[in-house]
């Protein structure tokens, strides 16, 4: 009697357990994509923020540069290079 009874019961519990294990699967596979999505738009902010530094390196560099350094002080700041005369030299 008992033997008749543990073979539908033990075929429940493996069909409950495998239902369990399709769940379970199911969660790590969404999981898995979306994590891996997420890690390809990083990627992609990570392209376009190197794209980013480089157009301002590359800004820095031109708004640096001695000539545009000098015409702004002219310009703006009022300031000359001082004649011969201007100059003085102090001695210790």
């Amino acid at each position: 009697m008992s033997n008749d009874l543990a073979k539908p019961l033990s075929f429940l519990l493996s069909l409950v357990l495998l239902g369990v294990l399709a769940i379970v699967l199911v969660v790590q596979v969404y999981d898995f994509r979306r994590d891996f999505a997420y890690l390809q738009k990083l990627k992609k902010d990570e392209v376009n923020y190197e794209v980013v530094w480089g157009q301002l390196l590359l800004e820095q560099s031109a708004l640096t540069q001695p000539s545009r350094l000098e015409q702004a002080a002219v310009r703006e700041l009022e300031m000359h290079a001082p004649s011969p005369e201007e100059l003085v030299i102090v001695k210790p």
